[in-house]
């Protein structure tokens, strides 16, 4: 996968906007403003981004996956140290839950959550690029990072990195969102920013 760098600098544009819907969706669920950074996009191996993870702490991630079909396809894949991802679930339904009911809640609410930022990024640039995507459910998957994002073995695969960090109150949790795509669906994704780019001269 290769984009240039005027490629990625206006893919964070593109995915900025999506990320500022995200935003104000997360603030009206948790009722108190969720503040979203702007997106750093890379190209990374998988290697790499489960590298970042670990160097949180994250043994273990707290994912959710969610497919993506259209112009080109996607898979998804929102990832979180599991030690945070209790945090982020507070964050969202508020400190007078008690814990032994916010574990119950857990997949439940970590679902909801992707599936409010994923679908926002993905119709940021849905609307950027003036195309149409048609979304699967969202999955909710626990384990080892390198289960998790190299389901297949293929570790050195890059892919299209977003890290994202969220911050409610005092608190501040690091999240890594990753778009898996085939070549034919890189090649379909270069022709659209190109596209954009080109509409913005």
């Amino acid at each position: 996968m290769t984009l240039t760098e005027l490629e990625l600098d206006a893919l964070t544009e593109i995915f900025n906007v999506g990320v500022g819907q995200a935003a104000n969706s997360l603030s009206q669920l948790a009722g108190s403003t969720v503040l979203l950074n702007i997106p750093v996009v890379q190209l990374l191996s998988k290697t790499k981004v489960a590298q970042k993870l670990g160097e949180q702490g994250a043994g273990r991630i707290c994912a959710v996956r969610q497919g993506f079909s259209g112009v080109f396809n996607t898979e998804a894949v929102l990832m979180f140290p599991v030690h945070q991802s209790l945090q982020l679930v507070q964050m969202m339904v508020g400190s007078d839950v008690p814990l032994e009911q916010l574990g119950e809640m857990e997949q439940e609410a970590l679902a909801e959550i992707g599936n409010i930022l994923l679908n926002a990024v993905v119709s940021g640039v849905a609307d950027m690029l003036k195309i149409e995507f048609t979304g699967s459910l969202p999955q909710v998957e626990l384990g080892p990072v390198a289960d998790v994002l190299c389901p297949d073995g293929e570790l050195e695969e890059v892919v299209l990195s977003l890290q994202i960090d969220f911050a409610i109150d005092a608190l501040e949790i690091k999240g890594y969102l990753v778009f898996l795509l085939d070549v034919a669906s890189v090649e379909a994704l270069g022709k659209k920013v190109t596209a954009f780019l080109e509409s913005m001269v």
